[in-house]
């Protein structure tokens, strides 16, 4: 392994933690455009900064949202948890109708990416807010499996980003110190979860959502500068 240094102390980096949505597949735009129409059908209209809100949002998140959303728009109130019954039962048709590949959205570069990381001794996890069957579809799907070393769900928790506790256990399975990782990020829910657990985060920059990206260490335009980083 190269020798390569961040945050205090000239602690050698071991690995990177990569956030899934938004990092490795660029999942935003098409999640958010399945809600938008969902809304739209019931005759709800949100205004696009307070939708975008949702984005990087974990379930629970997103439910009191949709919750919010439609009830203040709707005589007939719900709960969350019926609302995305109700939204299930939309994806599953519309998907039919508008079939997607997680390969036409996934970063052009993460494949290069994760396989020079890993010939040069770096470990590689995924800390997502995704479900796990969800990370894993996505994982096989673009070809990345063998790359990874490490997957945590937000799932596992009461509570996904912002809270930090997904890149505590994801530093746990790690055997690793949060001085000795890079995240991966761009969500502001991800940045503050990871600056949270106290590790150095790389924002992969995005001006579409709103996102508070300044909270990160380092601001980057493309995959390929964590390579140039490293100097590998």
């Amino acid at each position: 392994m190269k020798e390569n240094y961040a945050g205090n102390g000239g602690i050698m980096i071991k690995a990177v933690i990569f956030d899934m949505d938004g990092v490795i597949i660029d999942s935003e735009p098409l999640y958010l455009g399945w809600y938008r129409k969902f809304l739209e059908e019931n005759n709800i209209f949100v205004e696009d900064r307070e939708f975008n809100k949702i984005a990087g949002a974990y379930a629970k998140v997103e439910e009191e949202l949709l919750a919010k959303w439609w009830n203040e728009a709707k005589a007939d109130h719900k709960t969350g948890e019926e609302i995305f019954c109700l939204f299930d039962e939309f994806y599953e048709e519309y998907v039919k109708e508008h079939p997607y590949s997680y390969n036409d959205i996934k970063d052009k570069d993460i494949h290069d990416v994760m396989c020079t990381l890993k010939q040069n001794g770096y470990k590689i996890a995924i800390a997502s807010s995704t479900p796990m069957d969800g990370i894993q579809y996505v994982i096989k799907e673009i070809g990345i499996v063998e790359f990874v070393d490490v997957i945590v769900s937000g799932e596992m928790f009461q509570e996904s980003k912002p809270n930090p506790e997904i890149y505590n256990y994801t530093l746990s399975k790690l055997n690793l110190k949060p001085e000795e990782c890079i995240a991966i990020e761009d969500s502001t829910y991800g940045i503050q979860a990871a600056k949270g657990a106290g590790i150095t985060t790389f924002a992969k920059r995005d001006d579409r959502f709103h996102f508070e990206q300044d909270m990160a260490d380092v601001v980057i335009d493309d995959l390929l500068q964590i390579i140039r980083f490293f100097k590998i």
